[in-house]
């Protein structure tokens, strides 16, 4: 596969590919974060489907089908993406096919966590998720920096006027404490009781 590789740049915001856009083969971030997005029709606004960090596969099922891509995939930092030809990777495949069964398993991951994504869009309230979503950031250590509400928002699915106003809540209730958009200390046991609960 190496020998059919190819490098290239991606500035932070770039888009690696839009929905719609025909198979480029199996991509590899070498460098970089990639978010993977769609838009609503109707309202434009973006729901995050998930963030490849760096050394993981991108899109890997539109590469397995050779298909089209069903979603958007944008340059969080400054990328450096490897290229692999369809062609050649379809080869590699069919000459290795230990590597299509790591590339499902990988798969069996993504579907797990959209899964868990379309659960807490269709039965949870803002507040819950945005709890959840707290947890995970804690556990990285405590000091953390917030992202901004928009980039917020497009991960739990809602819209930053609402993580605004609950991060609020959050906030008056004692779950966490903040000093501008750095949280600077969290109630893990309220926040666990509300990333469990079910709004809806």
């Amino acid at each position: 596969m190496a020998t059919s590789a190819q490098r290239r740049r991606f500035a932070a915001g770039e888009h690696l590919f839009l929905a719609g856009d025909p198979s480029r083969g199996l991509l590899v971030s070498a460098a970089g974060r990639v978010k993977i997005y769609v838009l609503s029709p109707a309202t434009g606004r973006e729901v995050v489907l998930t963030v490849d960090d760096q050394y993981g596969a991108i899109a890997e099922l539109v590469a397995l089908e050779g298909s089209t891509y069903p979603a958007n995939g944008q340059a969080i930092d400054d990328v450096d993406l490897v290229i692999i030809d369809q062609d050649a990777f379809e080869a590699t495949l069919r000459q290795r096919p230990a590597i299509a069964l790591h590339l499902m398993r990988s798969l069996g991951r993504r579907l797990r966590r959209l899964v868990g994504l379309i659960e807490q869009i269709s039965f949870k309230e803002v507040v819950h998720r945005l709890a959840g979503h707290l947890l995970g950031e804690a556990r990285g250590g405590v000091p953390f920096h917030l992202e901004s509400n928009a980039e917020i928002a497009a991960r739990l699915g809602t819209v930053p006027e609402l993580v605004s106003r609950n991060l609020s809540r959050l906030h008056a209730s004692g779950a966490i404490e903040m000093s501008g958009r750095t949280v600077t200390q969290v109630d893990v046991e309220q926040l666990q009781q509300l990333a469990s609960a079910a709004g809806r």
